[in-house]
């Protein structure tokens, strides 16, 4: 029974802490779905590079969603003229560098604040050195069938003036047609985040109640090994980055906080559900070459982040 208890206690704390910022992420993407369009923001997009990477970097600051729900907006925007470099940078950065996600890491590391400044800095070098390397290797051959998108695109278009022609006379929708949009992505995000929320939180019960204390010790022992188990793991659980500081500081009593930070940037930038969808957007070698530019430089970057708390 204790062990069903620690496990339930958990389980639920996790869920309690972290649903405030799921359920914020998804109103805003929702807000944002139904009221701005995607013309709209092609407009801002700059056409040099360095801008064109710094505006996918900060991007998320304007559209504050998570992993989930940026890759499909961003798959959009690309068949409508994004630069594959800029989707890039917004997909790995987006899902950290945005307000919901600060705060949310803020509130769960009170005792660290430096945790969300040094996440979101870390995820800021990994997305700019990953837009360098695509805008100079990269072009539309790295769409996994840009021909067809583009087909798409053109059908789609014509399709729309043939709509607009036949009913030139249709009234424009109501405020109310708006709200219940917005109210059906909210649901249909909130389902899709949630579930892996669950799934994580689940998990991550599992492995503090049943899992030996001395074998997560062993693992937590080393300079590079614990960065790497943690990248893993949350690479597997897949929970929203707008949950997943409240999943990692609970490992806090026996992980580095270089580790934890190596949890709380690849995970976000990198799992499961994210890969198989960049899959459908992007080639396997450009997706396969991102994870290994990503992992090598989040290993880094954690590992000198626990050098350097050692001097604070």
């Amino acid at each position: 029974m204790g062990f069903l208890s620690d496990f339930r206690a958990m389980v639920i704390g996790i869920l309690l802490e972290s649903f405030p910022f799921i359920l914020l992420g998804v109103i805003i993407s929702a807000l944002l779905q139904t009221l701005v369009s995607d013309q709209t923001l092609q407009r801002w997009i700059p056409k040099k590079t360095i801008p064109g990477i710094l505006f996918g970097c900060l991007l998320g600051i304007i559209f504050p969603l998570c992993e989930c729900g940026i890759i499909p907006v961003v798959h959009r925007l690309i068949r409508k003229g994004m630069p594959p470099y800029i989707g890039l940078v917004f997909m790995l950065a987006g899902p950290i560098i945005n307000p919901v996600v600060f705060t949310s890491t803020f509130v769960a590391f009170r005792s660290h604040p430096e945790m969300p400044i040094f996440r979101l800095l870390l995820a800021f070098v990994i997305a700019s050195i990953i837009g360098l390397w695509a805008a100079w290797r990269l072009g539309d051959s790295a769409l996994r069938n840009p021909v067809h998108i583009s087909h798409v695109h053109e059908a789609r278009g014509s399709q729309g003036v043939r709509n607009k022609l036949t009913s030139s006379k249709a009234p424009k929708p109501a405020w109310t047609n708006k709200f219940h949009e917005t109210l059906e992505h909210a649901a249909i995000e909130m389902f899709d985040v949630g579930k892996f929320l669950v799934l994580g939180a689940t998990i991550t019960a599992l492995l503090q109640t049943v899992v030996s204390r001395k074998w997560l010790l062993a693992l937590s022992d080393g300079d590079w090994a614990p960065h790497v188990f943690m990248m893993g793991l949350s690479y597997i659980l897949s929970i929203c980055s707008t949950a997943d500081s409240f999943v990692a500081v609970t490992f806090s009593p026996d992980f580095s906080l270089g580790a934890l930070l190596a949890f709380l940037v690849f995970g976000a930038m990198l799992d499961i559900k994210s890969t198989l969808m960049l899959l459908k957007v992007f080639r396997a070698k450009t997706v396969f070459t991102v994870m290994g530019i990503t992992a090598v430089v989040v290993l880094i970057g954690s590992i000198a982040f626990d050098k350097l708390a050692t001097y604070l």
